[in-house]
């Protein structure tokens, strides 16, 4: 019974996600001139929608790291699809994310994420990925906005820790000369991943950490500043993970099955 009532929150929660894209829309068209704040407005439908359908208590730290290092660039760890629920907790002003150009090619909602000027890149076109990046980098410059990705690329499957670092926003950060402002979750897969059918009640925990400064830095520091993020973000993970299971045992026992389940 708990798993039909689980897979019924789970599909109620993807048609929210559905929706919410039109509802950005109807936002840009009353905020013409300020679409930086757009993908804020829609983060936070996503949220309102999410927390009707089920009750996610959130818990933050180092709330003062986030409006106060702007432009930057926030590094998030990257678990499921159904994230914006919880990135919406502490997701700042004036802030745009890169997308696979996949998403570009969604009807409507692909032209709404663009006009909020957000990022496409084609990860199989190494030119115009750079190209894009680069260009992302002069906006941030010259019109003071931050950039939220996901350093990981992808979404870490394995269930454990934190997926391999890729090195586009290390390079983006020291040839703009922004601070990197780590974002870490805690555990959320088992609660909040609707795509595989988990939607239930409970706790996460959102930990901002230091920002990173990139001050005097070269390209040839990419990889040393890659590997402190990294060991950074790893290090409050399991933090975080050790502290979400102590606080509600039963949500280990979840998250345990769900990797047993996908493995």
């Amino acid at each position: 019974m708990k798993k039909v009532v689980s897979w019924v929150r789970s599909l109620l929660i993807i048609l929210w996600m559905i929706l919410s894209p039109f509802a950005m829309g109807v936002w840009l068209l009353f905020n013409r001139h300020n679409p930086y704040d757009a993908n804020r407005a829609f983060l936070r439908f996503i949220r309102w929608g999410v927390q009707k359908i089920i009750k996610i208590d959130v818990e933050i730290e180092g709330e003062e790291h986030l409006n106060r290092h702007q432009p930057c660039i926030f590094l998030n760890n990257h678990q499921h699809t159904i994230e914006a629920a919880l990135i919406a907790e502490v997701y700042p002003p004036r802030t745009v994310v890169v997308a696979k150009m996949g998403l570009r090619k969604i009807p409507i909602a692909g032209w709404i994420f663009e006009k909020a000027g957000n990022v496409f890149i084609d990860r199989s076109d190494l030119a115009q990925s750079i190209d894009a990046m680069t260009e992302l980098a002069e906006k941030m410059r010259r019109e003071n906005i931050n950039l939220w990705i996901f350093p990981e690329g992808r979404l870490n499957t394995d269930r454990v820790g934190l997926g391999p670092f890729k090195k586009g926003p290390f390079h983006m950060a020291i040839q703009l000369q922004v601070p990197l402002v780590p974002v870490v979750f805690s555990p959320s897969y088992c609660l909040l991943d609707a795509v595989a059918g988990h939607a239930r009640s409970g706790k996460v925990w959102i930990k901002v950490l230091e920002p990173i400064p990139t001050t005097g830095l070269t390209e040839e520091d990419v990889e040393e500043l890659r590997d402190i993020a990294y060991q950074r973000m790893e290090a409050a993970y399991e933090e975080l993970e050790e502290r979400a299971f102590g606080f509600l045992p039963h949500h280990k026992v979840n998250c345990e099955n769900v990797r047993e389940i996908e493995s």
